[in-house]
């Protein structure tokens, strides 16, 4: 995991931040003061993740970060000792924002692992830099019941997806995520989908052809 730490690279963060990252931010919670800007972008770090590199692993809540996917993909996942089986939680792409709100709030610990897929670039706040950002900026704690909310939303929809047949599963998960397929294994994809690789292949072939592709 490469941290862009040169002068050039500083300068890139603060554009990124000013330009893309505060306007979102302010949408959701209203107009920051400049000095809560100025500690949102002092405490970021814009990194560069390889292929396959993880960006976080389960462990102590004090240990997790706030992470802006910038570019690329990535795979939050869990391994279930008692079934042998590794679980895909979510793919991520980007523009998502991946942040474990339940160990950040309650003080539990992490127990997904978050790794990436392609070679991508990521924005990250730390464990105490946030809370000391949301002490200070109580505005803010709208971003966090935002993100509590949209991880409420995802796991319904998740587990809706899991109810159907394979052929709507893949259907759904298309409708949400035209191009991953293409730019990843997709053993991760059979994994986040509960399905065999080999069932996954027939469903897309079927998929494709019911487009007419």
């Amino acid at each position: 995991m490469k941290v862009l730490g040169n002068e050039s690279n500083k300068a890139r963060l603060k554009l990124i931040m000013i330009q893309e990252i505060i306007p979102k931010i302010e949408l959701l919670v209203g107009p920051l003061t400049q000095e809560c800007i100025d500690f949102i972008i002092s405490s970021s770090r814009l990194k560069q993740i390889k292929k396959e590199q993880y960006i976080e692993e389960s462990g102590p809540y004090e240990g997790g970060y706030l992470h802006y996917l910038y570019s690329g993909i990535a795979h939050s996942f869990y391994y279930h000792e008692k079934t042998n089986k590794t679980f895909v939680t979510r793919l991520w792409k980007k523009d998502d924002i991946m942040f474990d709100v339940n160990s950040f709030v309650n003080c539990v610990d992490r127990k997904e692992e978050i790794q990436m897929l392609e070679d991508g670039e990521i924005i990250s706040i730390g464990h105490f830099h946030l809370k000391s950002l949301l002490n200070n900026s109580p505005q803010l704690l709208t971003l966090s019941t935002y993100l509590q909310i949209e991880r409420d939303a995802y796991s319904k929809f998740y587990q809706h997806m899991l109810k159907s047949n394979v052929e709507e599963r893949l259907s759904l998960f298309l409708k949400h995520n035209p191009t991953i397929i293409n730019r990843i294994n997709n053993d991760f994809i059979a994994q986040h989908l509960n399905v065999s690789r080999s069932r996954l292949s027939t469903a897309y072939t079927q998929y494709k052809l019911n487009r007419g592709d």
